[in-house]
């Protein structure tokens, strides 16, 4: 495997280049070249190494490989900011790949050029172009049977793999519908089932349901929550990384659970800031829960969100409890300040031991990284 990221950081392009030209296979070079072009950093090296690219189509033995060269091209180009000339060249690659005669050569053309439109985002696109090749390999099956069986499963692969360049969680789920079809044609129920069981997921995603997310998080199912976050609506994906945050910090994983939070939070604050409204139900219970596991400056973080009075209050009361628990009793106190329900507040201030343990006047912002309430 050539160090594409090596010889980047050392400047070494022209090395790179000898290396990939190594490569006996013309799809392979292609590829390497392609993931250079997208990290070389200077623009007389990207033009290098975007010359060789696109020199690669004159290599292809035949127009199954030219269509899929044309279309890796295409990618790398609209990748690195050259979109008018990327779809020129996807644009031939479908045209070559349509022009094949043999059925099973068209369906593998179509195939390859397929991913390649779903890794430059165009995604009804290349839905069309993998139902093309299933339908040619279909019709292929009465003359080559073993064949078109062996590439009709390796197509519905394709599909499979391709959804993880896709951040679009309808397209994705039709994607896994389309593999699962594919399958079931071939007798292959494992394998749909399967596809079938993440399509579920993902479309669950789309539509919002947390509650789904939250049941499997509750069954340690995390790699599956992980993968509903992805595609959840922007304005629930921030709440759906929170809880995943949580169940890091709650398993064990407070590592990677602070890395996720940060990620959650400005989320949940690009929605704030969108017009989106935000589950104050949801962030309250949340927030307990952290002050349960003992992280309450994370829980008083997640006090921005909540503008209800009652719900602020209830939550700062918690909150203020952990710290004097935690033995801080001037952060303590001063949580308990903040909470702007009366009542509550001075239940919350007797329970801390009166007046006399506050030491400071009011007015202190609690709620670190937000404002003062």
């Amino acid at each position: 495997m050539i160090d594409l990221d090596g010889y980047v950081r050392y400047g070494r392009i022209e090395a790179a280049l000898n290396a990939i030209r190594e490569e006996k296979d013309g799809i392979i070079r292609a590829e390497l070249l392609a993931e250079l072009l997208k990290r070389v950093e200077t623009s007389e090296d990207y033009f290098e190494v975007r010359d060789e690219l696109v020199n690669s189509r004159f290599f292809a033995d035949d127009r199954k490989t030219r269509a899929i060269l044309l279309s890796i091209i295409g990618e790398a180009l609209i990748a690195t900011g050259d979109e008018e000339e990327g779809f020129k060249f996807l644009k031939e690659a479908v045209s070559t790949a349509r022009r094949i005669a043999i059925l099973t050569w068209r369906a593998e053309a179509l195939v390859g050029v397929g991913l390649n439109l779903i890794r430059a985002g165009l995604y009804e696109d290349a839905y069309d172009l993998f139902n093309q090749a299933f339908e040619a390999l279909t019709a292929s099956r009465a003359d080559e049977p073993d064949v078109a069986i062996k590439l009709i499963s390796k197509a519905a692969g394709s599909l499979v793999m391709g959804t993880e360049y896709v951040e679009d969680g309808e397209w994705a789920a039709a994607y896994l519908e389309l593999a699962v079809v594919m399958y079931e044609s071939i007798g292959l129920e494992l394998p749909a089932r399967s596809a079938r069981a993440r399509a579920e997921l993902i479309q669950a995603a789309a539509d919002g349901n947390l509650g789904l997310m939250r049941r499997l998080l509750a069954d340690n199912r995390v790699d599956d929550a992980v993968l509903m976050a992805r595609y959840m609506p922007g304005q629930f994906r921030g709440l759906a990384m929170m809880e995943i945050s949580f169940w890091l910090y709650a398993n064990d994983h407070p590592e990677i659970g602070k890395g996720l939070f940060e990620d959650a939070y400005s989320l949940i604050t690009w929605a704030e800031r969108n017009g989106y409204a935000i589950d104050e139900d949801s962030i309250f219970s949340l927030a307990v829960d952290f002050v349960k596991i003992g992280e309450p400056e994370l829980a008083s973080r997640l006090a921005n969100f909540i503008r209800d009075d009652k719900l602020l209050s209830k939550l700062l009361y918690r909150i203020a409890r952990e710290y004097y628990r935690e033995g801080d009793e001037f952060l303590a106190a001063n949580v308990a300040r903040a909470i702007p329900d009366e009542t509550i507040k001075n239940m919350a201030l007797h329970e801390l031991g009166g007046e006399v343990h506050v030491g400071y006047g009011q007015g202190l912002s609690i709620i670190r990284g937000g404002e003062k309430r």
